[in-house]
Formats: C-alpha cells, sequence, structure tokens
C-alpha cells in the first residue's frame, strides 16, 4: 500500500535528481540538453520531431535551436520547404559527449550510495516505475531524450520495450 510519505520520498528524489541534473548540464536549459543528446542519437532530425520529441512548442523549440546553432553546435539542413532538418555539427557531437558523459556519472554517484544488492533491486523497480505510464512511442521518446542510446536500447531499454508492447497489442 502506497502511504503518503512513500510518495512524499518520490517527489523528493525528483528534486535530487533534477538538481543534479541541472548541474550535470553545465548551464545547458533542459530543452537545449535534450535537443544535444537526442540529435547525438539521432542526427538528422526534423525541427517539428525533436520539439516533440523534447516536449515542447515549435517556437519554444526555434529558440532554443536558435541558440544551439550560434553556439556552433546545430547545423540546418534544408529537407523541403515545409521542414528544416538538424544534425550535430563536430562541436554539438563533442558537447553531448561531454553532457552525456556527466549526466551518466551524477547518476552513477547517487546509485552508488546502495549496495550491490540494493543496486540489482533498484535496476528491477526503476524498470517497473518507468514502464507503469506508458502510452506510446512518443511518450516513450520523450522520456528517453536524455538517454545514452548506446547503453540503454532495444531489450535493455524497459521504456521502448513497453511501448512495442503497446504497439503489437494496438495491431492484433
Amino acid at each position: 500500500m502506497t502511504t503518503p510519505i512513500d510518495a512524499n520520498k518520490l517527489g523528493a528524489l525528483w528534486s535530487t535528481l533534477d538538481r543534479e541534473m541541472a548541474r550535470a548540464m553545465d548551464g545547458h536549459s533542459a530543452t537545449a540538453a535534450a535537443m544535444l543528446l537526442w540529435l547525438y542519437h539521432g542526427s538528422p532530425t526534423g525541427v517539428v520531431e525533436l520539439c516533440r520529441v523534447v516536449g515542447v512548442s515549435q517556437p519554444a523549440g526555434s529558440r532554443a535551436i536558435d541558440k544551439l546553432v550560434q553556439a556552433g553546435f546545430f547545423h540546418k539542413l534544408s529537407a523541403s520547404a515545409r521542414e528544416v532538418w538538424l544534425e550535430l555539427s563536430p562541436a554539438g557531437r563533442a558537447e553531448a559527449e561531454r553532457l552525456q558523459g556527466r549526466r551518466l556519472t551524477a547518476c552513477g554517484s547517487l546509485l552508488g550510495a546502495l549496495t550491490p544488492q540494493e543496486q540489482v533491486t533498484m535496476s528491477a523497480l526503476l524498470d517497473k516505475l518507468l514502464t507503469a505510464p506508458v502510452i506510446d512511442r512518443g511518450y516513450a521518446r520523450n522520456v528517453c531524450r536524455f538517454c545514452d542510446h548506446a547503453v540503454c536500447d532495444g531489450p535493455a531499454c524497459p521504456v521502448g520495450c513497453r511501448a512495442t508492447q503497446i504497439e503489437r497489442a494496438a495491431a492484433a
């Protein structure tokens, strides 16, 4: 049975993770960091899709993209009259790698407070907590926008696997 104190603790954990992630992003907004990290694994990507994945409106996304282009992290590609595509520049790739390393180090430090057995238990609990709210592939992409897809991909990704299960059930 869920208790108010456990719900409170989960909220406090969210605050802790939010603070640690903000530090790891080293001055980048969450939107800019998510855009860098998403393009690192899925470049080139259209502006509309990138805004959808990151969870921002097109005007907000365009402002963030313009800043990242000005910083030399993105290149705009002209794909069609209707959509602009983006890819990482070499500087953007290096920045994404740096941010991903900082993010994984911050998360690893928090998990380091657990014993090896607690880490095994935590892994199973994380899978359960992450998959419970998945409703579709779009939700999964938004949840995984900061992930290192080289580490957590295919059968290793509980969120993506849950989205695939939902898609297969809908198709059946």
